[in-house]
């Protein structure tokens, strides 16, 4: 897989005949950022002189999956280039420029992902809207997070959030679990309906996360704690928010999760 981040680019494969991730770079610097900031299990980096990858370095997989759970989590920032830009200098930001152009088109090779969406593109009474997810571990249970002071009268809720300037609904409902909760969830399909809230319409994503994951980013200015708990539990704890219109509109959003799951098995 590649990938692009404020730190640096690479590349993560298996060889052959190894149960390790080689992570692969262009730049040796790329890697020491990667295990200064994010990876300390990496491995001392090694020069390949002569090859797509000049230094390469290794990581068991949960190593390097609980680092990208970090750098998800640390994705702070409205505009990706400008990022990179701070953190590497122009001239990096603009070769992933020149990366992204090169993608520019690729809707026309086929239909957007959105259209699954079930909800309308346009918002209508004034409201904006927000995306956030419902999130099940393989064991069943749901995640719920309790804001920092009971913000609003909620005790217990659902993570949710509003878009970044041209951010998709799903990437806004991820990037809002993973800063609220610190789980980095998968989306498995959206949740028909809309749900009122005082201030947004709310919309949501059943997600899938592994067993227990997660935990409050530091720099989560909003969340006090989460909690992996039973849909019985679930219910009760929800009832605990004071402000009516979230409690029932939470209640809703977990019955519809409920029932949309055990739709898919």
């Amino acid at each position: 897989m590649w990938i692009f981040t404020s730190i640096g680019f690479f590349s993560a494969v298996q060889k052959p005949g190894t149960n390790f991730l080689t992570i692969r770079a262009r730049v040796k610097a790329d890697l020491d950022q990667l295990r200064e900031k994010y990876l300390p299990e990496l491995s001392p980096s090694v020069g390949h002189v002569g090859s797509d990858y000049p230094w390469r370095a290794t990581a068991t997989h949960p190593q390097f999956a609980a680092a990208l759970v970090k750098i998800a989590c640390d994705v702070q920032y409205a505009n990706f280039k400008d990022e990179v830009s701070k953190q590497q200098g122009k001239a990096r930001a603009l070769r992933y420029h020149k990366v992204w152009s090169a993608l520019y088109d690729m809707e026309d090779e086929g239909p957007s992902t959105e259209q699954a969406n079930p909800w309308a593109k346009a918002i209508t009474g004034g409201k904006k809207v927000a995306y956030g997810g419902v999130v099940f571990d393989p064991q069943g249970r749901v995640l719920l997070r309790e804001p920092k002071n009971h913000f609003d009268g909620y005790v217990w809720t659902f993570p949710k959030g509003r878009p970044d300037p041209g951010e998709s609904p799903e990437s806004t409902a991820l990037r809002e679990t993973c800063e609220e909760t610190g789980v980095a969830a998968t989306i498995v399909c959206p949740i028909p309906g809309e749900f009122v809230g005082g201030t947004t319409i709310n919309r949501y994503y059943l997600m899938q996360a592994p067993a227990g994951s997660g935990s409050v980013p530091a720099t989560d200015p909003e969340t006090q704690s989460i909690c992996w708990v039973t849909s019985e539990e679930a219910a009760g704890l929800i009832k605990m928010t004071i402000n009516a219109t979230g409690r029932e509109r939470d209640l809703k959003v977990l019955k519809s999760a409920l029932t949309e799951r055990d739709k898919r098995g």
